[in-house]
């Protein structure tokens, strides 16, 4: 058996299996239902992966088809049966949710076989877009030095995080670059020895995982401590679905031992993150040394981290908004089944004239604030951006339960397409996975034969797609990722990976000129 069969083999397994489980935990009519909507719909993407190419020549809207799915819906399942609890637990509306969420996942998968069947096209072909960002270095191969040094760069760019106005924004248009070092083991397994020293670039990156792991506790953003782990997971198991080698028994042992390792220390993990939460309300109030010796000390207390949890769960019940779902905070992060949930119940108590014709106006006016200022001000529009310093989740808890604007509460695109479209939204939605698989698959490197590969920019970006490829937090943010955000990102990495490659080749200029010649010429 190969590696991919084996992955999607066991997640089919594990799958098929979660269905009778839910039914012993909760053997209630809603949650049955809702565990064998799940069941057909997981089922559907993990057999559609399986038993086609998809990942094979268009693997980054692949895995944003595969974590649609698990961020959603297979996750929930898997990780509720796990924990033992109900599926529909603390959830407002499970049925709705879970039936709303698999006719979209339904039609973003229909939609990919569509595109890959039109997208079929000669090696030799060059479109415009693809040319220019070959010429900006897109598809090259960053050298080890190339990616320490987008790291280093990214890196102090963390202390901005929780800066307000500009310094955040360039913090979050620089954060991807953080994680380029963690690309130098994929490079070197695919080039070999002539790469670099993967010893040594092993205990280097032991070194700099612990400078993020320190900032992100001085800092108290779990997020930063997440997301290299997860990348890094993310293109691991990319790497396993796309490959056609036999198991064996020493990776069996490799994954065994790998397996006991995350059981072993999942527990402790989890109550760091609880232990953050509760640390996060001096976030901004005290030094980053005093927020760390707090959250270690929140550690070394279970019984507080118990009643915080107890908390949560009672405001799940009794709260007018709540985001408790997944008991372990970490997965959490990965599963965002209530946040769906949560939209779609203020979603559909939208209904009156006047609500709709205030959600069309301020999702009007979000996806103009998405324009760069200077070019707004030339065409004489004025519009206050300070003014929506709001998430679209805020908005619409704020219509629908009059919830106090703040707090960035997560929205998505589906509740906020519904509340606008109605039953127009799937069509329009259709439309919109068509661009949003092409703008992904842009990152992708496509050889004369065999399979594509995936660029450097495009492995950098991997968790943002899985979590949120072809399912935004609102349609503004859609927008934005076609006229501003993508170009700005490929605009930062061709820019940074250039001024890289040429401090490179002054090095070696340098390192290969005699030293009698070097102090020829500084005299």
């Amino acid at each position: 058996m190969t590696i991919r069969l084996a992955i999607f083999d066991s997640l089919i397994g594990l799958t098929i299996l979660a269905l009778p489980v839910q039914y012993l935990i909760d053997s209630s009519v809603v949650n049955l239902a809702c565990a064998c909507l799940v069941f057909a719909s997981s089922l559907t993407v993990l057999l559609y992966l399986r038993g086609t190419t998809a990942l094979e020549f268009h693997p980054l809207s692949a895995c944003a088809l595969l974590g649609f799915c698990v961020s959603s819906q297979l996750g929930a399942l898997l990780v509720q049966t796990a924990a033992r609890t109900s599926l529909v637990g603390s959830l407002h509306n499970p049925l709705y949710t879970f039936a709303t969420l698999a006719l979209y996942q339904a039609i973003a998968v229909s939609m990919h076989a569509l595109y890959r069947f039109f997208s079929v096209q000669k090696p030799t072909d060059v479109h415009l877009i693809r040319g220019l960002l070959g010429w900006a270095g897109i598809y090259e191969t960053p050298s080890c030095g190339a990616l320490w040094y987008l790291g280093c760069v990214g890196l102090p760019t963390l202390l901005l995080w929780h800066f307000e106005g500009v310094l955040q924004k360039i913090a979050l248009g620089f954060s991807f670059l953080v994680w380029a070092p963690f690309l130098i083991p994929f490079y070197s397994r695919d080039i070999g020895e002539s790469y670099c020293n993967i010893r040594l670039q092993r205990i280097l990156l032991v070194v700099y995982s612990a400078v993020i792991g320190i900032l992100g506790l001085a800092l108290n953003a779990r997020g930063i401590m997440l997301a290299g782990i997860v990348t890094v997971a993310l293109l691991y198991l990319l790497s396993g679905m796309r490959s056609n080698a036999p198991v064996t028994g020493r990776g069996l042992l490799k994954l065994a031992a790998l397996a006991a390792v995350v059981i072993a220390i999942s527990g402790p993990i989890s109550d760091l993150a609880t232990s953050m939460a509760i640390a996060r309300q001096g976030r901004g109030k005290v030094s980053a040394a005093v927020m760390m010796r707090t959250t270690l000390h929140i550690w070394r207390q279970p019984n507080v981290i118990a009643a915080y949890r107890e908390d949560q769960q009672a405001a799940a019940r009794f709260g007018a908004y709540d985001e408790y779902y997944i008991a372990n905070p970490v997965l959490a992060r990965l599963v965002e089944t209530k946040f769906y949930d949560t939209a779609f119940r203020f979603a559909r108590t939208i209904t009156t004239d006047d609500q709709k014709a205030r959600l069309i106006d301020v999702s009007i006016q979000f996806a103009i604030a998405g324009v760069p200022g200077p070019l707004l001000h030339a065409i004489g529009i004025d519009i206050d951006k300070d003014d929506l310093d709001f998430s679209m989740g805020d908005y619409l808890a704020y219509l629908s339960r009059g919830i106090p604007l703040g707090g960035h509460k997560t929205g998505n695109m589906f509740a906020q397409g519904i509340a606008l479209f109605g039953p127009l939204f799937p069509f329009i939605y259709a439309a919109i996975c068509l661009a949003l698989f092409a703008l992904m698959d842009l990152l992708t490197i496509r050889p004369a034969v065999g399979a594509a590969s995936i660029s450097a920019l495009g492995m950098l970006e991997i968790w943002t797609y899985f979590m949120g490829g072809v399912t935004y937090e609102s349609l503004h943010k859609v927008l934005h990722l076609f006229v501003r955000s993508f170009e700005q990102t490929v605009l930062i990495y061709a820019l940074l990976f250039a001024v890289a490659r040429l401090v490179q080749r002054q090095t070696k200029s340098k390192a290969g000129v005699p030293a009698t010649a070097l102090l020829q010429r500084s005299s």
